[in-house]
């Protein structure tokens, strides 16, 4: 299955907690900015934490659980993005740049995930025509 480093949207991942990191750092010391900073970071972390996590699994349905888990947790850091506009913090062309490689991230899980459940749902048990014998 190869190593979850080289997965293209565990990169992407890398990449928008790289940049929420670089956004946040010169932020105000107010409560309103730290408490919006620290829910960005935490959720942007949490996507590429449970893909890595959930690459270790290898079999489909508990690999999907923890991508399903980084595509909300995707969800979540673009909540928080869009409320750090919506509060005027940060560069606003940066924040719609990491928007936009956030959806990327999104779109590629959903992708991946909607493939691992559709092979996992042509491998399922199917009772076998048979003769069974009712007789007593």
């Amino acid at each position: 299955m190869g190593d979850y480093r080289e997965l293209t949207f565990y990169q992407k991942s890398r990449l928008v907690t790289q940049g929420c990191d670089r956004l946040i750092k010169n932020w105000p010391k107010v409560m309103q900015a730290q408490e919006i900073a620290r829910q960005i970071f935490r959720s942007a972390t949490s996507v590429g934490a449970n893909i890595a996590e959930g690459h270790g699994r290898y079999e489909g349905n508990e690999y999907a659980r923890y991508l399903v888990i980084a595509q909300a947790s995707a969800n979540e850091t673009d909540h928080w993005l869009n409320t750090a506009l919506d509060v005027g913090l940060g560069q606003e062309k940066e924040i719609r740049t990491l928007i936009a490689l956030n959806l990327e991230v999104r779109k590629m899980l959903s992708a991946t995930i909607k493939t691992i459940r559709s092979k996992n749902a042509s491998k399922s048990i199917r009772d076998e025509q048979g003769e069974y014998d009712t007789e007593e």
